[in-house]
């Protein structure tokens, strides 16, 4: 097959040697969103120690480090048609959780490890690989290793307005499974108000924690009865009321996730949250609810048969991995670059069970199996 040749020079390449280093090096540079350049500043270095030209493109943000901006490398003809997509930021650190890389074994634990520093490794080693095995691109390929993405993903937004590409890879944790369907995201942001009374006499005032308790309990029965509900990931990611002084509550908040499954119906979740509303309000006439919609993603699901994904099977056959599609089940960048006309492809090492959580952790030769792929994948295609 064309690109036969560059593929096996690419995959000899692979140096699992370099990739571990970059990845422990990585994982201990603390580089939550907004103030990611430590990570940045280290992919940077890699990438123009391989001979391979990058730029920096600004993303500017409120509170962020001055200097903050995606890097991109660009190899072969303009524009190019795949681009590879990591982020560098991560989370904050949790309160309990030491900063840092440790390795045991095959395991390498740390904040962001699987979440993505993995991913974007990985990708820099494949492209350090191409540039090692001397492929020149027929077709343009790409690098994009973005801010902002654990934070509504504006360095992506950014990264947008300049670069498109038919095909997209984002190397979120899959367990190097590619998912070419996505979930969708809803994010709302509730409020109640009740009436201030002595906590003895809660019959004078109108508690507003009961309240907002109350519709949550409602909404998440009405989502319960939407046609995919099965599929549905609700969880109430905060919620904050009261004060310590012996009132009852006059105000509360929370903050209400769901994850929906590719094709849903942004207005059928609405529609629950203003039922739910309703009829708390029908039992609390002195309280008020108000609500505001903090994030919308659609999700989506990628026809198999899309000749724009032609390129994966045979680099997955190329590595000696499994190819068996299955949806992300997250929110990612995938939306914005599916929004913007991509067909974008999750798949990386890692898993998302242990991201966000202070046992992120990825397998180093799962993550050299995804540099593998990644050089595969970009040497087949800048070669056919």
């Amino acid at each position: 097959m064309p690109g036969d040749g560059a593929v096996a020079r690419a995959l000899a390449a692979v140096d699992a040697s370099r990739l571990e280093r970059l990845l422990i090096d990585v994982v201990g540079r603390y580089s939550p969103s907004y103030a990611e350049g430590p990570a940045t500043d280290l992919f940077e270095e890699a990438l123009l120690a391989a001979g391979l030209p990058c730029r920096r493109q600004p993303a500017p943000a409120d509170g962020a480090d001055d200097d903050r901006a995606n890097l991109i490398v660009e190899l072969g003809p303009r524009p190019a048609e795949l681009f590879f997509v990591g982020h560098v930021d991560t989370i904050p650190l949790l309160s309990d959780e030491k900063l840092g890389a440790r390795r045991e074994g095959d395991v390498l634990h740390g904040l962001g490890a699987a979440d993505m520093k993995a991913g974007c490794a990985a990708m820099v080693e494949a492209f350090a690989a191409l540039a090692a095995a001397g492929v020149a691109p027929r077709r343009g390929i790409g690098l994009a290793l973005v801010v902002g993405e654990e934070e509504y993903g504006d360095g992506t937004a950014k990264l947008l307005e300049e670069l498109r590409a038919p095909l997209v890879v984002i190397g979120e944790p899959t367990g190097l499974v590619p998912c070419l369907a996505h979930n969708g995201y809803f994010e709302a942001h509730l409020e109640a108000e009740g009436v201030r009374a002595h906590a003895a006499l809660p019959d004078v005032g109108a508690n507003a924690i009961h309240a907002l308790l109350g519709w949550l309990r409602r909404i998440i029965a009405g989502l319960a009865d939407l046609p995919a509900a099965e599929a549905l990931a609700v969880n109430l990611r905060e919620i904050n009321g009261g004060e310590s002084r012996f009132v009852v509550a006059d105000r509360c908040s929370a903050l209400l996730d769901v994850h929906l499954p590719p094709g849903s119906d942004r207005a059928q979740v609405e529609a629950a949250v203003e039922n739910a509303r309703a009829a708390t309000l029908a039992e609390n006439a002195r309280a008020s609810l108000d609500w505001r919609l903090g994030y919308w993603a659609a999700g989506y699901a990628l026809d198999p048969a899309d000749p724009r994904l032609a390129p994966l099977a045979p680099a997955f056959a190329a590595a000696g991995l499994p190819c068996a599609p299955a949806v992300f089940r997250s929110h990612s960048d995938g939306s914005l670059f599916h929004e913007a006309g991509s067909a974008p492809v999750v798949c990386g090492p890692g898993r998302l069970e242990v991201a966000h959580t202070k046992h992120d952790q990825v397998s180093l030769a799962e993550t050299v199996a995804a540099a593998r792929l990644y050089a595969a994948l970009a040497a087949g295609f800048a070669a056919s």
